[in-house]
């Protein structure tokens, strides 16, 4: 039984992400992949597995989020927007 092999950019393709982002995958082990003749090829099902999994929700900001730590610190010289802006603009 021969298993359907893709190249990279066949497989960036159906998946929806570029080149780089296929390597980046097979780098990480998040994505099988072989290499004959001096190609690295995916099995197709591989792309079906992948393509089945839920994407990551990305949670929203709220007021304790670590990034408005960063916000103004120690740069606002007393003039706005400084960090005691930031719930401002979260509140509208």
């Amino acid at each position: 039984m021969a298993v359907e092999m893709l190249t990279i950019e066949d497989a960036g393709r159906a998946l929806g992400v570029s080149r780089a982002t296929v390597w980046r995958l097979i780098q990480r082990r998040e994505l099988p992949s072989v290499r004959r003749g001096g190609r690295r090829l995916i099995p197709a099902t591989a792309l079906r597995t992948r393509a089945r999994r839920r994407p990551t929700r990305i949670p929203p900001l709220s007021h304790d989020h670590p990034i408005f730590r960063l916000v103004g610190a120690g740069h606002g010289g007393g003039q706005p927007p400084s960090a005691r802006d930031k719930h401002a603009l979260l509140d509208r």
